[in-house]
């Protein structure tokens, strides 16, 4: 049970608060809990909408990649909540059971060696941040640009923030 109540829609007249509601139904199809959760603080999610979306969006890197790095991060972290939400969303965008299930283990994953450094670079980044050991980040380079790189950094990044508040507030994993 969540440590924080849920704003429901029909309990809120804060114009910012419904804003940001009718963004995530036309995003995911329902409000989700972290959007309940964060209702508390309207200032708070009228900006984390908007910029989660400009990170998660497709730009330079496949979406599916950026969908990886995702799942691991939240995986490491034991991350109920994203972990629940992104193995359904993986599923929706097409990934199979068995290609979920391996990005547990990346390194032997049925994925190219430009995805695995990514995904070794997102967990390095998750378990030690300031301590990425230089191979980690000189494999990176090798087949990525620098805004690719900051693309990965940044949904790596996010999704650690993310899981984080998910964890410590203790939300209710939800369908999708």
């Amino acid at each position: 049970m969540a440590r924080v109540s849920y704003v429901e829609e029909n309990k809120t007249d804060n114009p910012i608060v419904k804003e940001a509601f009718e963004r995530m139904r036309e995003k995911r199809g329902k409000v989700t809990n972290i959007y309940k959760a964060l209702a508390h603080k309207p200032k708070i999610l009228k900006t984390i909408g908007p910029f989660v979306a400009s990170v998660q969006q497709p730009d330079e890197l496949d979406p599916k990649l950026k969908e990886r790095i995702i799942l691991r991060v939240s995986g490491i972290n034991r991350s109920a909540y994203c972990t629940h939400a992104h193995r359904q969303i993986s599923a929706k965008m097409g990934f199979t059971e068995k290609e979920i299930d391996e990005i547990s283990n990346p390194d032997f994953a049925n994925i190219d060696e430009s995805e695995k450094a990514a995904l070794r670079f997102a967990e390095a980044l998750t378990v030690n941040p300031g301590h990425i050991p230089d191979g980690v980040f000189k494999d990176l380079e090798r087949y990525y640009s620098e805004s690719q790189i900051v693309e990965i950094t940044a949904i790596a990044a996010l999704y650690n923030m993310i899981n984080r508040f998910n964890e410590a507030l203790k939300l209710d994993p939800e369908e999708y």
